[in-house]
């Protein structure tokens, strides 16, 4: 029955929901002097979540419609630093700023877009790191987004209170935000599989001349592809910004662009789910070996060999990532 397959489809949402709901609340619930799960861990757990969307978003070109962006972050930067000015020097109040930021976003993405309907393989690869990297060191340059020093002392979110009075720790009402924003995103990204815009999507990934032949407007559903993705973006870039409390032109950077799309490769290309797996792991790992270092004592940090053994391995192994499809990169 549909309600069944429903169910079925959305059991991964439940589950998560369940697991991240209780984890973040817990605390509360029980009114204990220690932590069951302490700061540091929900922490992690919310910047997985923001990871999440930020994959997600980067799953509607490197996924759908099968270009490789290494200017992700700039469309993540540009939402930080957009509701950062916009409640610092103009006093908006978080949520009108937070929409703005992918508003933002959305409208850079459009001409950005445009070289992805001209080029594409390594060209685009090239074009799309040159945008971020203009990006990141206009931010470096510009007074009115702070230099290299950045822009500290963001506003607090808050919904009738501030979000730092909800939970035992101030980070649910984050959680909570982020959970409702990435399981919206994936329902969202699931509908625009199953609509014509999915198909477009994927003829133009498929093959691009023959989805022209056949009256696709690759140039429409490309742009479409990347103001998408630069909206959700800047909502990520935006939630992290006022989380941390402080954004910097480092949120802009190609790193953060690389690690964006490893997870979606890791994960697995036009897999929901392997987005959010993507994010979990490259987010969790580093975190994890960090402690391994310091317990033991490790002169380097051990996540800088791993993370490009993991590469290696998933290139040769499984390139369409751990949950991607069997045909994603069979060219």
């Amino acid at each position: 029955m549909a309600w069944r397959q429903w169910l079925q489809g959305w059991r991964g949402a439940f589950l998560l929901s369940a697991f991240v709901l209780g984890v973040s609340f817990i605390d509360s619930v029980l009114n204990r002097p220690e932590y069951l799960f302490p700061p540091y861990f929900k922490h992690v757990l919310l910047i997985s979540l923001i990871y999440s969307i930020a994959a997600l978003s980067l799953n509607f070109v490197s996924g759908y419609i099968g270009q490789t962006s290494l200017g992700h972050a700039a469309f993540f930067g540009l939402g930080a630093f957009t509701s950062a000015l916009l409640t610092q020097e103009l006093h908006w109040p978080f949520w009108p700023a937070f929409l703005a930021a992918g508003v933002v976003s959305a409208v850079v993405g459009l001409p950005l877009g445009a070289p992805a309907v001209r080029v594409r393989g390594p060209f685009l690869v090239v074009v799309t790191y040159g945008c971020g990297e203009v990006f990141k060191y206009i931010a470096l340059n510009l007074e009115v987004t702070g230099g290299p020093a950045g822009l500290p002392g963001l506003v607090t979110p808050s919904l009738f209170v501030s979000f730092n009075d909800i939970g035992a720790t101030g980070k649910e009402a984050f959680i909570v935000l982020a959970l409702v924003l990435a399981l919206f995103l994936a329902f969202f990204s699931r509908r625009i599989e199953n609509s014509r815009v999915g198909q477009a999507f994927a003829a133009i990934r498929e093959d691009e001349i023959a989805a022209s032949a056949m009256g696709v407007n690759v140039t429409y559903y490309k742009l479409l592809a990347f103001v998408l993705s630069a909206f959700f973006a800047g909502l990520a870039g935006s939630l992290l910004a006022h989380y941390l409390s402080f954004v910097s032109p480092d949120m802009l950077s190609s790193a953060e662009s690389i690690m964006m799309l490893t997870m979606v490769v890791v994960g697995g290309a036009r897999s929901i789910h392997g987005c959010f797996l993507g994010a979990f792991l490259l987010t969790i790992l580093p975190e994890a070996l960090r402690m391994i270092k310091d317990t033991i004592g490790l002169p380097f940090d051990p996540w800088l060999v791993l993370f490009g053994l993991i590469l290696i391995l998933m290139m040769r192994v499984r390139p369409q990532g751990i949950l991607g499809a069997d045909t994603v990169f069979r060219r």
